[in-house]
């Protein structure tokens, strides 16, 4: 049965040959798109690093964390031995306002 089919239409293609064709298709008109845009805008996309605006911006942050000192661990700290108590907490300061809470 499927013989009788391919002797009968023999110029029709098989899914694959057919997604094939489209894929080359849309290639095709991709590659002639990108022409139109590089012959429209000519400078657009020679430089790697991108836009000057963004390769300032990049600068500035560079410097300033080079300027920023860093943040290492205080040696002078020592942990565990004293557990606080409520006692050794510094007393709060009283608010002005009323809380609607202790009613």
């Amino acid at each position: 049965l499927s013989q009788k089919q391919e002797k009968e239409n023999p110029a029709e293609e098989t899914g694959e040959e057919k997604q094939d064709t489209q894929e080359k298709e849309g290639i095709l008109a991709e590659r002639a798109e990108e022409a139109k845009l590089k012959a429209k805008y000519p400078n657009l996309g020679q430089k790697p690093g991108g836009s000057d605006f963004l390769i300032k911006r990049l600068q500035r942050a560079k410097m300033k964390n080079k300027q920023l000192p860093s943040a290492g661990p205080d040696k002078n700290l020592v942990t565990g031995d004293h557990i606080p108590t409520p006692q050794d907490l510094p007393q709060r300061k009283s608010s002005l306002v009323t809380s609607k809470l202790a009613g």
